[in-house]
């Protein structure tokens, strides 16, 4: 797959045109003709995934899965982009593109205020171009700034998107951390987490349904990986950016057919949280989906990722299936019918394994296929 990368820090009122020279802002002013501007909060744009838009100067995207679907004439087409990376200096967001339904490339979102042409010597006429952020937030957000189109195109509505919806809330193990890793001995890296490999977007991907991913690394339900003490997910899945606490999502915006959860490994990383702790915070955050989304299927998941052999002595998936489980009864006894859990076997050896022991490639596809024919049954969808 071929990439877009930035290659220099863009200077003061410049923007970074990659694979070309710097161009400043007052030159392009002398032209005949000046590219047409799109506004980054023009009503033809369509969003998918917690997006804030309440920034006049653009929207901003942090939950790998966010995605922007735009429809434009014209022969070339640039995006403007801010990337505010949280995780380290030099680690890039990074997004794929598709342009009328062609292979994906990968762009990475460099530092500064950067123009990234992404299409180029199309034929005249209109196109479509998809944009979608495979890293999670905990490598920052990334701001989206608007548009650049041939002097005399324009933006034409969006695409429709599909009428199926999931939202698929979990930790690294929905985040895509390390899938494209060649072994567990690789570290966390941007050039190994793709969310467009994971179970979720594979399923969403296979049922024709428009996917919203809550998923960040290291986080449980009751507990954090290494007793981080930052927010959990449950308190984290109040966001529209998980890093800003003001940043609160409207859960009437957006109402999705089925809500997935697979969470507790990080519960289990050293000893056991705690079952009256555990079984407390995972009721409380089904609950609260319950609360949001009256009419959704919630599905409690056991994933690959949680096993009996790690910690040690610890047997970390028994013990979480029967509290998962168990929470599920309770509520399915006290009337909630679209409520249910499901197992997913853990990793096989002839699976391989992605970076730090995460799901490799070929666990994702599996598990995908177990997934996708329960949510279709499940939902009564053909």
């Amino acid at each position: 797959m071929s990439s877009l990368r930035p290659s220099a820090k863009p200077e003061h009122a410049t923007w970074k045109l990659l694979g070309t020279a710097v161009v400043t802002l007052a030159a392009l002013s002398g032209c005949r003709t000046l590219p047409a501007q799109v506004s980054a909060q023009a009503p033809e744009l369509r969003f998918t995934g917690r997006v804030d838009r309440g920034d006049p100067g653009g929207p901003h995207l942090s939950w790998g899965g966010t995605s922007l679907t735009v429809r434009f004439t014209g022969t070339s087409l640039g995006l403007r982009l801010l990337d505010m990376p949280k995780f380290e200096e030099h680690a890039p967001n990074r997004f794929r593109f598709s342009v009328d339904g062609g292979p994906f490339r990968d762009l990475y979102v460099g530092e500064g205020r950067m123009l990234y042409r992404v299409a180029e010597g199309l034929p005249e006429g209109e196109h479509v171009l998809r944009l979608e952020k495979e890293t999670e937030s905990v490598v920052g957000e990334t701001q989206f700034l608007g548009l650049e189109l041939d002097p005399g195109a324009r933006l034409l509505p969006a695409p429709p998107g599909p009428s199926r919806r999931i939202e698929f809330i979990g930790d690294s193990g929905l985040t895509g951390f390390g899938v494209e890793g060649k072994s567990e001995a690789c570290s966390f890296n941007v050039e190994t987490q793709r969310n467009s490999l994971t179970w979720a977007a594979l399923t969403a991907q296979a049922l024709g349904a428009e996917l919203s991913v809550i998923a960040f690394s290291g986080k449980g339900v009751a507990v954090n990986y290494s007793n981080d003490p930052t927010p959990t997910l449950p308190q984290l899945y109040e966001r529209t950016l998980p890093s800003r606490e003001d940043s609160r999502w409207n859960f009437h915006s957006w109402v999705p057919d089925a809500v997935v959860i697979q969470l507790g490994a990080n519960d289990f990383w050293k000893e056991h949280p705690g079952e009256e702790r555990f079984r407390n915070a995972y009721r409380s955050l089904v609950e609260g989906i319950r609360g949001h989304y009256p009419g959704a299927h919630i599905v409690c998941v056991l994933g690959s990722g949680i096993t009996d052999s790690h910690p040690k002595d610890i047997k970390a998936r028994s013990h979480a299936r029967a509290l998962i489980s168990g929470v599920v009864e309770v509520l399915r006894q006290a009337g909630d019918a679209r409520v249910h859990f499901a197992e997913v076997p853990p990793k096989l050896e002839d699976e391989g394994l992605g970076c730090l022991w995460h799901p490799s490639r070929k666990t994702h596809q599996r598990t995908a296929e177990q997934m996708t024919p329960l949510l279709r049954d499940l939902l009564g969808w053909k």
